[in-house]
């Protein structure tokens, strides 16, 4: 009886197979699902690196490291399925996850502050220069709450609600900021088109300041509304059925971040900004 009370082991099933259900993961995921989302994320960062040094767009730099810290998250979640009760290599792939969007994030608060230097600054409705500065600021204290309570709640299960909290209060710090950002940019938009209507010319071609200036909002939706999921996922708890559930974080997490790289990839910004500093060589 002893004896086989020793051998009893109940990450595994009686076939050896491992016993998700008791892992971090709360079910078995699909090794093809981390596989494709890593594969796809690996290729945006290549297109995106190519890109960024055709377009010398050193500005771009977050967004870069953030699809390759996502492809390295999905790499490492691949791992993790292989080996589910490996603490430090789930924590790993659920911190590069959730973590890496506020880099894409901060390459949105630069942008914003770009196209209003390149096209109507006098229509910020606030110092357009302080744009960059002050939500950075920002993302920097979201990115470091949200790193401090995964830390947490990785790697002591007695705390796991602490570190939910702590997370969800850097999420809600990112969706705060996020959310007067675009406050902001609607602002600007607003009394940009007023501008051009009364005869006033941009810096740069109409039609390109407002083409990056749409695939920004668009992309910076995508980034928002991941959030959002984030947010409303960590409010069920660590082992609430959203979290439980691979399909809801590849539709609102992978599918929300992908897009939103991929909105820069079709036009990006460097395309833009090359066309105002030849403007700008001109007025010289």
């Amino acid at each position: 009886m002893n004896s086989s009370a020793a051998r009893f082991d109940p990450t595994r099933h009686p076939d050896g197979t491992f016993n998700y259900e008791v892992s971090p993961f709360g079910e078995q995921p699909r090794v093809s699902l981390a596989a494709i989302a890593a594969a796809v994320y690996a290729i945006l960062f290549a297109i995106h690196l190519i890109q960024g040094i055709r377009y010398k767009t050193l500005y771009m730099a977050a967004a870069i490291a953030g699809a390759f810290f996502e492809a390295v998250g999905y790499f490492c979640r691949i791992v993790s399925i292989n080996d589910p009760f490996n603490i430090p290599m789930y924590s790993a792939q659920y911190s590069f996850i959730v973590v890496s969007p506020v880099l894409v994030a901060a390459t949105q608060y630069v942008m914003l502050e770009k196209v209003m230097h390149h096209s109507y600054p006098e229509a910020s409705p606030v110092k357009h220069t302080l744009i960059t500065k002050t939500f950075v600021i920002s993302d920097v204290i979201a990115f470091f709450v949200q790193v401090a309570g995964s830390s947490i709640l990785l790697s002591d299960r007695t705390k796991t609600d602490l570190g939910l909290r702590i997370m969800m209060a850097g999420l809600v710090v990112q969706v705060i900021s996020f959310a007067v950002y675009l406050g902001i940019a609607v602002i600007f938009y607003k009394r940009a088109k007023i501008l051009a209507q009364g005869g006033k010319a941009a810096l740069v071609d109409r039609q390109a300041w407002r083409t990056i200036f749409m695939t920004l909002m668009a992309s910076g939706m995508m980034v928002f509304l991941r959030s959002v999921f984030r947010i409303i996922e960590f409010s069920y708890g660590f082992r609430g059925f959203i979290a439980t559930n691979e399909v809801y974080m590849y539709v609102f997490d992978f599918g929300l971040m992908m897009l939103a790289l991929v909105a820069f990839n079709v036009n990006h910004p460097g395309a833009f900004l090359r066309a105002s500093h030849e403007f700008d060589a001109e007025l010289k």
